[in-house]
Protein backbone atom coordinates (compact mmCIF):
# COMPACT_ATOMS: atom_id res chain seq x y z
CA UNK A 1 0.00 0.00 0.00
CA UNK A 2 2.87 2.39 -0.63
CA UNK A 3 3.49 4.03 -3.93
CA UNK A 4 1.87 1.12 -5.77
CA UNK A 5 -1.71 2.04 -5.11
CA UNK A 6 -2.15 2.45 -8.82
CA UNK A 7 -3.38 -0.85 -10.22
CA UNK A 8 -3.18 0.16 -13.81
CA UNK A 9 -1.22 2.81 -15.60
CA UNK A 10 -0.37 3.64 -19.15
CA UNK A 11 2.12 5.70 -21.00
CA UNK A 12 0.72 8.81 -22.61
CA UNK A 13 2.18 7.77 -25.95
CA UNK A 14 0.80 4.25 -25.80
CA UNK A 15 -2.28 3.70 -27.88
CA UNK A 16 -5.09 1.79 -26.27
CA UNK A 17 -8.22 0.68 -28.01
CA UNK A 18 -11.72 -0.33 -27.07
CA UNK A 19 -14.30 -2.16 -29.15
CA UNK A 20 -17.35 -0.10 -30.10
CA UNK A 21 -20.48 -0.79 -32.20
CA UNK A 22 -19.80 -0.41 -35.93
CA UNK A 23 -22.47 2.29 -36.53
CA UNK A 24 -22.98 0.69 -39.92
CA UNK A 25 -21.21 -2.16 -41.67
CA UNK A 26 -23.13 -5.33 -40.85
CA UNK A 27 -25.59 -3.08 -39.02
CA UNK A 28 -27.05 -2.15 -42.42
CA UNK A 29 -27.82 -5.83 -43.01
CA UNK A 30 -29.44 -5.99 -39.57
CA UNK A 31 -31.65 -3.05 -40.61
CA UNK A 32 -32.74 -4.99 -43.69
CA UNK A 33 -33.38 -8.05 -41.55
CA UNK A 34 -35.51 -6.03 -39.13
CA UNK A 35 -37.58 -4.61 -42.00
CA UNK A 36 -38.03 -8.06 -43.54
CA UNK A 37 -39.19 -9.54 -40.24
CA UNK A 38 -41.83 -6.88 -39.68
CA UNK A 39 -43.00 -6.91 -43.30
CA UNK A 40 -43.32 -10.70 -43.21
CA UNK A 41 -45.04 -10.71 -39.83
CA UNK A 42 -47.22 -7.63 -39.63
CA UNK A 43 -47.87 -6.15 -43.09
CA UNK A 44 -50.85 -8.44 -43.77
CA UNK A 45 -52.58 -7.80 -40.42
CA UNK A 46 -54.55 -4.71 -41.51
CA UNK A 47 -56.09 -6.73 -44.37
CA UNK A 48 -56.67 -9.90 -42.32
CA UNK A 49 -60.45 -9.42 -42.45
CA UNK A 50 -60.34 -8.87 -46.20
CA UNK A 51 -58.37 -12.09 -46.74
CA UNK A 52 -60.62 -14.31 -44.60
CA UNK A 53 -63.97 -12.57 -45.17
CA UNK A 54 -65.42 -15.11 -47.64
CA UNK A 55 -63.99 -18.06 -45.69
CA UNK A 56 -65.57 -16.88 -42.43
CA UNK A 57 -68.89 -16.25 -44.17
CA UNK A 58 -68.85 -19.83 -45.44
CA UNK A 59 -68.35 -21.03 -41.87
CA UNK A 60 -71.22 -18.80 -40.76
CA UNK A 61 -69.23 -17.14 -37.98
CA UNK A 62 -69.08 -13.62 -39.39
CA UNK A 63 -66.36 -11.06 -38.77
CA UNK A 64 -66.56 -11.52 -34.99
CA UNK A 65 -64.02 -14.32 -35.42
CA UNK A 66 -61.53 -11.74 -36.76
CA UNK A 67 -61.63 -9.90 -33.44
CA UNK A 68 -61.18 -13.16 -31.54
CA UNK A 69 -58.17 -14.25 -33.61
CA UNK A 70 -56.57 -10.82 -33.30
CA UNK A 71 -57.15 -10.83 -29.53
CA UNK A 72 -55.48 -14.24 -29.14
CA UNK A 73 -52.60 -13.00 -31.30
CA UNK A 74 -52.06 -9.93 -29.09
CA UNK A 75 -52.19 -11.92 -25.85
CA UNK A 76 -49.76 -14.55 -27.11
CA UNK A 77 -47.50 -11.84 -28.55
CA UNK A 78 -47.28 -10.14 -25.15
CA UNK A 79 -46.60 -13.32 -23.21
CA UNK A 80 -44.05 -14.60 -25.73
CA UNK A 81 -42.26 -11.24 -25.77
CA UNK A 82 -41.93 -11.38 -22.01
CA UNK A 83 -40.87 -15.04 -22.10
CA UNK A 84 -38.16 -14.33 -24.68
CA UNK A 85 -35.97 -13.23 -21.79
CA UNK A 86 -36.09 -16.77 -20.39
CA UNK A 87 -34.96 -18.25 -23.71
CA UNK A 88 -32.15 -15.69 -23.95
CA UNK A 89 -30.73 -16.99 -20.66
CA UNK A 90 -29.64 -20.12 -22.54
CA UNK A 91 -29.60 -19.15 -26.22
CA UNK A 92 -28.21 -16.33 -28.33
CA UNK A 93 -30.28 -13.62 -29.93
CA UNK A 94 -30.01 -15.22 -33.34
CA UNK A 95 -31.00 -18.65 -32.05
CA UNK A 96 -34.11 -17.29 -30.35
CA UNK A 97 -34.92 -15.30 -33.49
CA UNK A 98 -34.63 -18.41 -35.66
CA UNK A 99 -36.94 -20.34 -33.34
CA UNK A 100 -39.49 -17.54 -33.60
CA UNK A 101 -39.12 -17.35 -37.38
CA UNK A 102 -39.61 -21.11 -37.83
CA UNK A 103 -42.69 -21.09 -35.58
CA UNK A 104 -44.17 -18.17 -37.50
CA UNK A 105 -43.46 -19.81 -40.87
CA UNK A 106 -44.94 -23.10 -39.66
CA UNK A 107 -48.08 -21.25 -38.55
CA UNK A 108 -48.41 -19.62 -41.98
CA UNK A 109 -48.00 -23.01 -43.67
CA UNK A 110 -50.64 -24.67 -41.48
CA UNK A 111 -53.00 -21.74 -42.15
CA UNK A 112 -53.23 -22.84 -45.79
CA UNK A 113 -55.19 -25.92 -44.71
CA UNK A 114 -57.52 -24.42 -42.07
CA UNK A 115 -61.13 -25.57 -42.23
CA UNK A 116 -62.54 -24.21 -38.96
CA UNK A 117 -62.42 -21.21 -36.67
CA UNK A 118 -60.60 -23.21 -34.02
CA UNK A 119 -57.78 -24.05 -36.42
CA UNK A 120 -57.60 -20.38 -37.44
CA UNK A 121 -57.25 -19.33 -33.80
CA UNK A 122 -54.41 -21.84 -33.30
CA UNK A 123 -52.48 -20.92 -36.46
CA UNK A 124 -53.05 -17.19 -36.93
CA UNK A 125 -53.71 -16.41 -33.30
CA UNK A 126 -51.55 -18.56 -31.03
CA UNK A 127 -48.67 -19.79 -33.21
CA UNK A 128 -48.12 -16.56 -35.17
CA UNK A 129 -48.32 -14.55 -31.94
CA UNK A 130 -45.75 -16.88 -30.37
CA UNK A 131 -43.38 -16.51 -33.33
CA UNK A 132 -43.61 -12.73 -33.52
CA UNK A 133 -43.38 -12.44 -29.74
CA UNK A 134 -39.93 -14.00 -29.92
CA UNK A 135 -38.86 -12.08 -33.02
CA UNK A 136 -39.72 -8.54 -31.93
CA UNK A 137 -37.43 -8.27 -28.84
CA UNK A 138 -34.63 -10.02 -30.75
CA UNK A 139 -34.95 -7.61 -33.69
CA UNK A 140 -34.95 -4.46 -31.60
CA UNK A 141 -32.15 -5.68 -29.33
CA UNK A 142 -29.93 -6.53 -32.30
CA UNK A 143 -30.63 -3.18 -33.95
CA UNK A 144 -29.91 -1.17 -30.79
CA UNK A 145 -26.64 -3.06 -30.21
CA UNK A 146 -25.29 -2.06 -33.63
CA UNK A 147 -26.09 1.66 -33.44
CA UNK A 148 -25.64 4.34 -30.81
CA UNK A 149 -25.56 7.72 -32.55
CA UNK A 150 -27.57 6.88 -35.68
CA UNK A 151 -30.49 4.97 -34.23
CA UNK A 152 -33.13 7.51 -35.22
CA UNK A 153 -31.86 7.72 -38.79
CA UNK A 154 -31.81 4.02 -39.57
CA UNK A 155 -34.89 3.07 -37.57
CA UNK A 156 -36.76 5.81 -39.45
CA UNK A 157 -35.72 4.27 -42.75
CA UNK A 158 -36.72 0.79 -41.53
CA UNK A 159 -40.12 2.00 -40.35
CA UNK A 160 -40.64 3.93 -43.59
CA UNK A 161 -39.97 0.83 -45.68
CA UNK A 162 -42.35 -1.22 -43.52
CA UNK A 163 -45.03 1.43 -43.79
CA UNK A 164 -44.61 1.70 -47.55
CA UNK A 165 -45.10 -2.05 -48.05
CA UNK A 166 -48.07 -2.01 -45.67
CA UNK A 167 -49.71 0.71 -47.76
CA UNK A 168 -49.54 -1.30 -50.98
CA UNK A 169 -50.47 -4.61 -49.33
CA UNK A 170 -54.26 -4.22 -49.89
CA UNK A 171 -53.70 -3.89 -53.66
CA UNK A 172 -51.33 -6.85 -53.60
CA UNK A 173 -53.81 -9.05 -51.71
CA UNK A 174 -56.64 -8.05 -54.03
CA UNK A 175 -54.52 -9.10 -57.00
CA UNK A 176 -53.49 -12.45 -55.51
CA UNK A 177 -57.04 -13.38 -54.50
CA UNK A 178 -58.28 -12.57 -58.00
CA UNK A 179 -55.50 -14.51 -59.70
CA UNK A 180 -54.85 -17.41 -57.32
CA UNK A 181 -57.86 -17.63 -55.03
CA UNK A 182 -58.07 -17.87 -51.24
CA UNK A 183 -55.74 -20.86 -50.71
CA UNK A 184 -53.26 -19.60 -53.30
CA UNK A 185 -53.06 -16.28 -51.48
CA UNK A 186 -52.35 -18.07 -48.20
CA UNK A 187 -49.56 -20.04 -49.91
CA UNK A 188 -48.02 -16.79 -51.15
CA UNK A 189 -48.27 -15.30 -47.65
CA UNK A 190 -46.53 -18.41 -46.30
CA UNK A 191 -43.65 -17.85 -48.73
CA UNK A 192 -43.42 -14.22 -47.60
CA UNK A 193 -43.48 -15.31 -43.95
CA UNK A 194 -40.53 -17.63 -44.63
CA UNK A 195 -38.41 -14.55 -45.28
CA UNK A 196 -38.48 -13.94 -41.52
CA UNK A 197 -35.96 -16.81 -41.31
CA UNK A 198 -33.57 -14.73 -43.41
CA UNK A 199 -34.23 -11.76 -41.14
CA UNK A 200 -33.32 -13.82 -38.09
CA UNK A 201 -30.22 -15.32 -39.73
CA UNK A 202 -28.59 -11.91 -40.23
CA UNK A 203 -28.94 -10.98 -36.54
CA UNK A 204 -25.26 -11.67 -35.88
CA UNK A 205 -23.91 -10.98 -32.38
CA UNK A 206 -22.52 -7.47 -32.41
CA UNK A 207 -19.26 -8.83 -30.96
CA UNK A 208 -18.52 -10.30 -34.39
CA UNK A 209 -18.46 -6.86 -35.98
CA UNK A 210 -17.18 -4.50 -33.28
CA UNK A 211 -14.63 -1.93 -34.41
CA UNK A 212 -11.53 -0.89 -32.47
CA UNK A 213 -11.43 2.72 -31.39
CA UNK A 214 -8.61 4.48 -29.60
CA UNK A 215 -9.51 5.47 -26.07
CA UNK A 216 -7.79 7.67 -23.55
CA UNK A 217 -5.80 6.29 -20.64
CA UNK A 218 -7.79 5.15 -17.63
CA UNK A 219 -6.47 4.68 -14.14
CA UNK A 220 -7.85 2.87 -11.10
CA UNK A 221 -6.73 3.72 -7.60
CA UNK A 222 -7.67 1.88 -4.41
CA UNK A 223 -7.57 3.61 -1.05
CA UNK A 224 -8.36 2.29 2.42
CA UNK A 225 -11.94 2.66 3.65
CA UNK A 226 -12.86 6.28 4.27
CA UNK A 227 -15.36 7.42 6.89
CA UNK A 228 -18.74 8.69 5.75
CA UNK A 229 -18.02 11.94 7.61
CA UNK A 230 -14.86 13.69 6.59
CA UNK A 231 -12.10 13.26 9.13
CA UNK A 232 -9.61 16.09 8.91
CA UNK A 233 -7.17 14.38 11.24
CA UNK A 234 -6.58 11.26 9.15
CA UNK A 235 -5.77 12.09 5.60
CA UNK A 236 -4.42 9.59 3.10
CA UNK A 237 -1.17 10.64 1.58
CA UNK A 238 -0.31 9.91 -2.03
CA UNK A 239 2.96 10.20 -3.81
CA UNK A 240 3.56 11.67 -7.23
CA UNK A 241 7.01 11.44 -8.80
CA UNK A 242 8.41 10.64 -5.36
CA UNK A 243 6.86 13.74 -3.76
CA UNK A 244 4.00 13.60 -1.32
CA UNK A 245 0.79 15.25 -2.42
CA UNK A 246 -2.32 15.84 -0.43
CA UNK A 247 -4.74 15.56 -3.32
CA UNK A 248 -4.79 13.80 -6.63
CA UNK A 249 -6.05 15.96 -9.43
CA UNK A 250 -9.45 15.10 -10.73
CA UNK A 251 -10.03 12.22 -8.26
CA UNK A 252 -12.79 11.54 -5.78
CA UNK A 253 -13.93 8.62 -3.72
CA UNK A 254 -17.45 7.35 -4.29
CA UNK A 255 -18.60 8.43 -0.84
CA UNK A 256 -17.25 11.94 -1.26
CA UNK A 257 -18.17 12.38 -4.89
CA UNK A 258 -20.05 15.56 -4.21
CA UNK A 259 -17.74 17.14 -1.65
CA UNK A 260 -14.86 19.52 -2.05
CA UNK A 261 -16.33 21.71 -4.75
CA UNK A 262 -19.05 24.24 -5.25
CA UNK A 263 -19.58 22.84 -8.67
CA UNK A 264 -18.79 19.12 -8.66
CA UNK A 265 -19.83 18.59 -12.25
CA UNK A 266 -17.29 21.10 -13.46
CA UNK A 267 -14.40 19.85 -11.36
CA UNK A 268 -14.77 16.11 -11.27
CA UNK A 269 -16.18 15.20 -14.64
CA UNK A 270 -17.26 11.90 -13.08
CA UNK A 271 -20.50 10.02 -12.63
CA UNK A 272 -22.74 11.62 -10.02
CA UNK A 273 -24.14 9.28 -7.40
CA UNK A 274 -26.25 10.05 -4.33
CA UNK A 275 -24.05 10.43 -1.28
CA UNK A 276 -23.91 7.09 0.53
CA UNK A 277 -25.36 6.73 3.99
CA UNK A 278 -23.36 5.13 6.80
CA UNK A 279 -25.35 1.94 6.55
CA UNK A 280 -24.46 1.40 2.89
CA UNK A 281 -20.79 2.30 2.75
CA UNK A 282 -18.59 0.30 0.42
CA UNK A 283 -16.24 -2.08 2.12
CA UNK A 284 -13.57 -1.10 -0.42
CA UNK A 285 -14.07 2.52 -1.49
CA UNK A 286 -13.00 3.32 -5.01
CA UNK A 287 -11.36 6.34 -6.55
CA UNK A 288 -12.57 6.93 -10.09
CA UNK A 289 -10.32 8.74 -12.50
CA UNK A 290 -11.78 9.60 -15.91
CA UNK A 291 -9.76 9.13 -19.04
CA UNK A 292 -10.98 12.49 -20.31
CA UNK A 293 -13.40 15.20 -19.34
CA UNK A 294 -16.16 13.89 -21.51
CA UNK A 295 -18.92 11.89 -19.96
CA UNK A 296 -21.48 9.72 -21.67
CA UNK A 297 -24.64 11.84 -21.75
CA UNK A 298 -26.73 8.75 -22.21
CA UNK A 299 -25.85 7.47 -18.79
CA UNK A 300 -28.22 8.29 -15.95
CA UNK A 301 -26.28 8.40 -12.72
CA UNK A 302 -29.47 8.19 -10.68
CA UNK A 303 -30.27 4.78 -12.16
CA UNK A 304 -31.14 2.59 -9.17
CA UNK A 305 -30.08 -0.53 -11.01
CA UNK A 306 -26.58 0.89 -11.51
CA UNK A 307 -26.30 2.01 -7.91
CA UNK A 308 -27.41 -1.41 -6.64
CA UNK A 309 -24.90 -3.11 -8.93
CA UNK A 310 -22.19 -0.73 -7.76
CA UNK A 311 -22.74 -1.91 -4.20
CA UNK A 312 -22.92 -5.62 -4.99
CA UNK A 313 -20.91 -6.23 -8.15
CA UNK A 314 -18.31 -8.95 -8.07
CA UNK A 315 -16.41 -7.94 -11.19
CA UNK A 316 -15.91 -5.08 -13.58
CA UNK A 317 -17.60 -7.01 -16.37
CA UNK A 318 -20.82 -7.33 -14.39
CA UNK A 319 -21.05 -3.58 -14.06
CA UNK A 320 -21.24 -3.06 -17.79
CA UNK A 321 -19.67 -0.20 -19.72
CA UNK A 322 -20.16 3.12 -18.00
CA UNK A 323 -18.02 5.28 -20.22
CA UNK A 324 -14.41 6.13 -19.50
CA UNK A 325 -14.59 5.18 -15.84
CA UNK A 326 -12.58 2.44 -14.16
CA UNK A 327 -14.12 0.62 -11.20
CA UNK A 328 -12.19 -1.82 -9.03
CA UNK A 329 -13.97 -5.13 -8.34
CA UNK A 330 -15.70 -5.29 -4.98
CA UNK A 331 -16.55 -8.31 -2.84
CA UNK A 332 -20.11 -9.55 -3.13
CA UNK A 333 -22.22 -10.39 -0.13
CA UNK A 334 -24.96 -12.81 -1.09
CA UNK A 335 -27.94 -12.91 1.21
CA UNK A 336 -30.14 -15.93 1.61
CA UNK A 337 -32.88 -15.65 -0.97
CA UNK A 338 -36.32 -17.17 -1.16
CA UNK A 339 -37.97 -18.80 -4.14
CA UNK A 340 -39.74 -15.59 -5.15
CA UNK A 341 -36.45 -13.70 -5.16
CA UNK A 342 -34.93 -16.37 -7.39
CA UNK A 343 -37.84 -16.14 -9.84
CA UNK A 344 -37.70 -12.34 -9.82
CA UNK A 345 -34.00 -12.33 -10.67
CA UNK A 346 -34.38 -15.02 -13.32
CA UNK A 347 -37.09 -13.00 -15.11
CA UNK A 348 -35.27 -9.74 -14.31
CA UNK A 349 -38.33 -8.40 -12.48
CA UNK A 350 -35.96 -6.23 -10.46
CA UNK A 351 -36.40 -3.74 -13.30
CA UNK A 352 -39.80 -2.95 -11.79
CA UNK A 353 -38.07 -1.54 -8.70
CA UNK A 354 -36.88 1.34 -10.86
CA UNK A 355 -39.62 3.99 -10.77
CA UNK A 356 -38.24 5.76 -13.83
CA UNK A 357 -38.43 2.52 -15.83
CA UNK A 358 -41.99 1.96 -14.58
CA UNK A 359 -42.90 5.48 -15.65
CA UNK A 360 -41.43 4.90 -19.10
CA UNK A 361 -43.20 1.62 -19.88
CA UNK A 362 -46.60 2.73 -18.54
CA UNK A 363 -46.47 5.92 -20.58
CA UNK A 364 -45.34 4.16 -23.74
CA UNK A 365 -47.86 1.34 -23.42
CA UNK A 366 -50.80 3.71 -22.93
CA UNK A 367 -49.77 6.02 -25.77
CA UNK A 368 -49.08 3.21 -28.21
CA UNK A 369 -52.40 1.55 -27.40
CA UNK A 370 -54.16 4.89 -27.87
CA UNK A 371 -52.51 5.46 -31.23
CA UNK A 372 -53.31 2.04 -32.68
CA UNK A 373 -56.90 2.13 -31.43
CA UNK A 374 -57.56 5.63 -32.77
CA UNK A 375 -56.51 4.85 -36.33
CA UNK A 376 -58.44 1.57 -36.20
CA UNK A 377 -61.68 3.25 -35.10
CA UNK A 378 -61.30 6.43 -37.20
CA UNK A 379 -62.88 4.93 -40.38
CA UNK A 380 -66.00 4.05 -38.36
CA UNK A 381 -66.15 7.61 -37.01
CA UNK A 382 -65.82 9.03 -40.52
CA UNK A 383 -68.53 6.72 -41.83
CA UNK A 384 -70.91 7.86 -39.09
CA UNK A 385 -70.45 11.46 -40.26
CA UNK A 386 -71.91 10.46 -43.63
CA UNK A 387 -68.74 10.87 -45.63
CA UNK A 388 -68.52 9.01 -48.91
CA UNK A 389 -66.26 6.01 -49.32
CA UNK A 390 -64.01 8.02 -51.61
CA UNK A 391 -63.66 10.78 -49.01
CA UNK A 392 -62.94 8.24 -46.25
CA UNK A 393 -60.32 6.55 -48.43
CA UNK A 394 -58.70 9.93 -49.17
CA UNK A 395 -58.56 10.83 -45.47
CA UNK A 396 -57.01 7.51 -44.48
CA UNK A 397 -54.53 7.68 -47.36
CA UNK A 398 -53.54 11.22 -46.34
CA UNK A 399 -52.79 10.07 -42.80
CA UNK A 400 -50.63 7.25 -44.14
CA UNK A 401 -48.81 9.55 -46.57
CA UNK A 402 -47.94 12.18 -43.94
CA UNK A 403 -46.81 9.41 -41.59
CA UNK A 404 -44.43 8.10 -44.26
CA UNK A 405 -43.16 11.58 -45.13
CA UNK A 406 -42.52 12.39 -41.47
CA UNK A 407 -40.60 9.15 -40.94
CA UNK A 408 -38.34 9.93 -43.87
CA UNK A 409 -37.88 13.51 -42.67
CA UNK A 410 -36.94 12.29 -39.20
CA UNK A 411 -34.46 9.91 -40.77
CA UNK A 412 -32.78 12.70 -42.70
CA UNK A 413 -32.84 15.00 -39.66
CA UNK A 414 -31.25 12.29 -37.55
CA UNK A 415 -28.23 12.40 -39.85
CA UNK A 416 -27.51 16.02 -38.86
CA UNK A 417 -28.97 16.34 -35.35
CA UNK A 418 -28.75 14.14 -32.30
CA UNK A 419 -32.35 13.64 -31.16
CA UNK A 420 -33.38 12.40 -27.76
CA UNK A 421 -35.86 9.58 -28.32
CA UNK A 422 -37.76 10.23 -25.10
CA UNK A 423 -38.27 13.88 -26.03
CA UNK A 424 -39.56 12.71 -29.40
CA UNK A 425 -42.03 10.31 -27.82
CA UNK A 426 -43.15 12.95 -25.30
CA UNK A 427 -43.73 15.50 -28.07
CA UNK A 428 -45.66 12.95 -30.12
CA UNK A 429 -47.90 11.99 -27.18
CA UNK A 430 -48.54 15.60 -26.18
CA UNK A 431 -49.34 17.09 -29.60
CA UNK A 432 -51.34 14.04 -30.64
CA UNK A 433 -53.57 14.54 -27.58
CA UNK A 434 -54.08 18.23 -28.43
CA UNK A 435 -54.86 17.72 -32.11
CA UNK A 436 -57.11 14.75 -31.33
CA UNK A 437 -59.27 17.03 -29.19
CA UNK A 438 -59.49 19.43 -32.11
CA UNK A 439 -60.25 16.54 -34.50
CA UNK A 440 -63.47 15.52 -32.74
CA UNK A 441 -64.89 19.04 -33.08
CA UNK A 442 -65.33 18.68 -36.86
CA UNK A 443 -67.55 16.53 -39.04
CA UNK A 444 -66.85 17.85 -42.53
CA UNK A 445 -64.41 16.54 -45.12
CA UNK A 446 -61.71 19.23 -45.45
CA UNK A 447 -60.97 19.80 -41.71
CA UNK A 448 -60.92 16.05 -41.04
CA UNK A 449 -58.59 15.55 -44.01
CA UNK A 450 -56.15 18.19 -42.75
CA UNK A 451 -56.23 17.07 -39.13
CA UNK A 452 -55.73 13.41 -40.06
CA UNK A 453 -52.68 14.49 -42.01
CA UNK A 454 -51.29 16.25 -38.94
CA UNK A 455 -52.06 13.27 -36.69
CA UNK A 456 -50.41 10.93 -39.20
CA UNK A 457 -47.22 12.99 -39.10
CA UNK A 458 -47.23 13.11 -35.29
CA UNK A 459 -47.65 9.35 -34.92
CA UNK A 460 -44.27 8.89 -36.63
CA UNK A 461 -42.64 10.43 -33.53
CA UNK A 462 -44.24 7.75 -31.37
CA UNK A 463 -43.53 4.79 -33.64
CA UNK A 464 -39.89 5.63 -34.30
CA UNK A 465 -38.97 6.59 -30.74
CA UNK A 466 -40.77 3.68 -29.04
CA UNK A 467 -38.08 0.96 -29.54
CA UNK A 468 -35.23 3.39 -28.77
CA UNK A 469 -36.50 4.92 -25.51
CA UNK A 470 -35.79 1.80 -23.46
CA UNK A 471 -32.49 1.18 -25.26
CA UNK A 472 -31.26 4.61 -24.17
CA UNK A 473 -32.26 4.00 -20.56
CA UNK A 474 -31.28 0.40 -19.77
CA UNK A 475 -27.99 -1.36 -20.63
CA UNK A 476 -28.23 -3.31 -23.88
CA UNK A 477 -27.85 -6.65 -22.05
CA UNK A 478 -31.03 -5.85 -20.09
CA UNK A 479 -32.98 -4.66 -23.11
CA UNK A 480 -34.73 -8.00 -23.89
CA UNK A 481 -36.32 -8.35 -20.42
CA UNK A 482 -37.04 -4.61 -20.30
CA UNK A 483 -38.83 -4.70 -23.65
CA UNK A 484 -40.51 -8.01 -22.75
CA UNK A 485 -42.04 -6.47 -19.63
CA UNK A 486 -43.22 -3.56 -21.74
CA UNK A 487 -44.87 -5.95 -24.22
CA UNK A 488 -46.59 -7.79 -21.38
CA UNK A 489 -47.92 -4.53 -19.98
CA UNK A 490 -49.05 -3.37 -23.43
CA UNK A 491 -50.96 -6.64 -23.89
CA UNK A 492 -52.63 -6.25 -20.51
CA UNK A 493 -53.71 -2.70 -21.35
CA UNK A 494 -55.07 -3.83 -24.71
CA UNK A 495 -57.13 -6.56 -23.03
CA UNK A 496 -58.44 -4.37 -20.20
CA UNK A 497 -58.78 -0.78 -21.36
CA UNK A 498 -59.62 -1.70 -24.98
CA UNK A 499 -62.85 -3.59 -24.23
CA UNK A 500 -63.81 -0.98 -21.64
CA UNK A 501 -63.60 1.84 -24.19
CA UNK A 502 -65.49 -0.30 -26.71
CA UNK A 503 -68.27 -0.96 -24.19
CA UNK A 504 -68.61 2.74 -23.33
CA UNK A 505 -68.74 3.65 -27.02
CA UNK A 506 -71.45 1.07 -27.68
CA UNK A 507 -73.40 2.15 -24.60
CA UNK A 508 -73.28 5.87 -25.37
CA UNK A 509 -73.24 5.57 -29.15
CA UNK A 510 -70.62 8.35 -29.24
CA UNK A 511 -67.23 8.04 -30.91
CA UNK A 512 -66.25 11.40 -29.44
CA UNK A 513 -66.34 9.98 -25.92
CA UNK A 514 -64.18 7.07 -27.05
CA UNK A 515 -61.65 9.46 -28.61
CA UNK A 516 -61.59 11.56 -25.42
CA UNK A 517 -60.78 8.43 -23.41
CA UNK A 518 -57.98 7.60 -25.84
CA UNK A 519 -56.68 11.14 -25.38
CA UNK A 520 -56.69 10.62 -21.61
CA UNK A 521 -54.36 7.65 -22.20
CA UNK A 522 -51.91 10.07 -23.83
CA UNK A 523 -52.25 12.48 -20.92
CA UNK A 524 -51.42 9.62 -18.53
CA UNK A 525 -48.07 9.48 -20.30
CA UNK A 526 -47.42 13.22 -20.65
CA UNK A 527 -48.16 14.29 -17.08
CA UNK A 528 -46.03 11.69 -15.20
CA UNK A 529 -43.15 12.19 -17.62
CA UNK A 530 -43.36 15.95 -17.13
CA UNK A 531 -43.41 15.56 -13.33
CA UNK A 532 -40.35 13.29 -13.55
CA UNK A 533 -38.50 15.89 -15.63
CA UNK A 534 -39.35 18.64 -13.12
CA UNK A 535 -38.13 16.56 -10.17
CA UNK A 536 -34.88 15.75 -11.99
CA UNK A 537 -34.35 19.42 -12.78
CA UNK A 538 -34.88 20.42 -9.15
CA UNK A 539 -32.49 17.72 -7.98
CA UNK A 540 -29.83 18.78 -10.47
CA UNK A 541 -30.06 22.43 -9.42
CA UNK A 542 -29.68 21.46 -5.78
CA UNK A 543 -26.56 19.50 -6.62
CA UNK A 544 -25.11 22.40 -8.57
CA UNK A 545 -25.65 24.65 -5.58
CA UNK A 546 -24.04 22.10 -3.27
CA UNK A 547 -27.23 21.52 -1.32
CA UNK A 548 -27.87 18.07 0.23
CA UNK A 549 -30.64 16.01 -1.30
Amino acid sequence: MSGKRSLQSCDSDEKKYELVPPEGGWGYVVCVGLSVIFIAGTAHQPVFGFIYNDFLNELGVGTGAVTLVYGVFQVTLAIAGFSANIALKKLSLRQVGLIGAFIYTLASFLAIFVTSTTQLIVTNGFLQGLGMGLLIPVSYTSFNSYFTRKKVLYLSLCKASIGLITMVYPLFIKFTITEYGFRGTLAILCAISAHSIFGALVMHPVSWHMKPQMKSCEKIVLIPPTPAVEDTENKFNFTKNGNEVTKLDNTKSVENLYTGSDNPRKNSGLLFLPKLADSRRLSIPVVLIPGDRKTDSRFDSSDKVYIENLYKAASVSSLGNFGNIGVEPMPIIKNKEGKWQTVAEFLDLTLLKDLVYDNIIFGMALTFFSDLTFFTVEPLFLDKNNLSRTEIANIIATGGATDMAARLLLGVSGQFFRMNSRYMFFAGALFTALFRLVFIQFTTYVPLLALTGVLGALRSLVHIAQPIVLAEYVPIERYPPAYGLYMLLAGGISLSIGPMIGFIRDYTGSYKIAFVMLTICNICCVVPWFVEAVLKTIKRRKLEKGMPT
